[in-house]
């Protein structure tokens, strides 16, 4: 006999053929639905419908004849609806192949780890005023060690003209600086970056006119004549009247003769570098992760030779690219490799390029007019940020 809570008790129901499983009932307070479910999973194999069908014909039976309350009656059909309403696995997982597709997608293509990357960086940029994060973006570990910081030693700062005697070993066997084409930065940092050997790209680039080259600076980039370089060499003016403006509208009027003049321009702001991409163009090997130039340079010269090599005071990643003419080029290691690795002398082409980096390496540089039959030379310099 089963009672509902505030019912009188009703007449002695004859037990249906099937006295286990209303003992189950009993026993468990009247819960038809695990009890379908169960008969549900172990008849799966053989007449599942005709049984499903016979267990809901006697549940019908026993609750028209028990009479329960509304409440009694919500309280079992919300678990069927319960039931139903539950998402098969077939269309759970069908759920969760587009958010694992979306981060396959994030790991395996660059342009879009680039672009939110990109995003993240911007965010962080926002975030500057509120929080300075840069403390932790430039050091080399996270946590602090337990290492007590009054008995560290210090590593004594090394100058531009110095290096670990460590890394002497990586020059001692080069005589020559290798040409490679059709390349990957991948494959350029691989062989040639992380063991310090510099390399030239000799298809770079393509070619490009100096008059070309002043009509996209004077059109297309005029608010970089407006920029105070931070290095400036040059015999057009002096530094006391000295602005880009007057020395490039100056170098562009001498093209027409044969006077001698040089130009070292180096941008150091960031308006201006930004400015300068105008004309100072990445090459096809540049990569996207690859962060972009701090500071580039521009040497331009017509109808002149150098007595003497300059001197650049680089740092980092190097692109040195020669757009037009030839320029001589040395290489001379850092002290104390000096006393056993050879100086690098060679002569970049046009649409060549040298890669390298000053770990080891100090360059200098030499207008000349003698290899080439063009008397004008124009190259440009990109330092990279470069710690690997």
């Amino acid at each position: 006999m089963i009672a509902v809570r505030g019912q009188e008790e009703s007449p002695v129901v004859e037990e249906p053929a099937n006295p286990p499983l209303l003992k189950q009932q009993r026993q468990r307070h009247f819960n038809p639905i695990e009890t379908i479910l169960v008969t549900l999973v172990t008849n799966s194999s053989n007449g599942v419908m005709d049984s499903l069908e016979k267990e809901f014909q006697l549940f019908f039976l026993s609750l028209k004849k028990q009479n329960p309350l509304a409440e009694g009656k919500s309280v079992i059909c919300n678990q069927l609806q319960e039931f139903e309403h539950r998402p098969p696995l077939q269309k759970r997982c069908l759920h969760r192949i587009p958010i694992l597709m979306v981060a396959a997608l994030f790991l395996w293509y660059n342009d879009l780890h680039w672009f939110l990357s990109a995003i993240g960086r911007l965010f962080l940029i926002q975030l500057t005023p509120y929080w300075n994060w840069s403390p932790l973006y430039n050091a080399k570990c996270l946590l602090q060690t337990g290492d007590n910081p009054t008995t560290m030693t210090v590593p004594v700062a090394l100058s531009f003209s110095e290096v670990d005697d460590e890394n002497c070993v990586l020059c001692e066997f080069i005589d020559f600086i290798p040409t490679v084409s059709n390349v990957t930065f991948f494959f350029i940092q691989q062989h040639y970056l992380e063991s310090a050997v510099p390399v030239i790209i000799t298809d770079s680039h393509q070619l490009v006119r100096v008059q070309h080259l002043f009509d996209v600076i004077f059109l297309k980039s005029s608010n970089f004549l407006k920029n105070q370089p931070c290095d400036v060499s040059t015999n057009l003016l002096t530094k006391k009247l000295f602005n880009v403006e007057a020395a490039l509208i100056k170098a562009a009027k001498l093209l027409k003769f044969d006077k001698k003049w040089f130009l070292q321009i180096r941008n150091c702001e960031l308006e201006a570098v930004k400015l300068a991409r105008a004309f100072i163009l990445r090459p096809y090997y540049y990569p996207k992760h690859l962060s972009p130039a701090y500071t580039t340079w521009l040497l331009m010269s017509h109808n002149y030779r150098s007595k003497e090599m300059r001197i650049l005071r680089n740092k980092g990643l190097i692109i040195m690219q020669q757009l037009l003419g030839d320029l001589v080029v040395k290489l001379r290691t850092k002290e104390p490799c000096i006393a056993n690795c050879p100086n690098m002398h060679l002569l970049l082409k046009q649409g060549e390029s040298l890669i390298f980096t000053t770990d080891l390496w100090i360059l200098s540089y030499g207008f000349t007019t003698e290899f080439s039959s063009n008397a004008t030379s124009v190259t440009t310099i990109m330092e990279i940020e470069w710690d690997i």
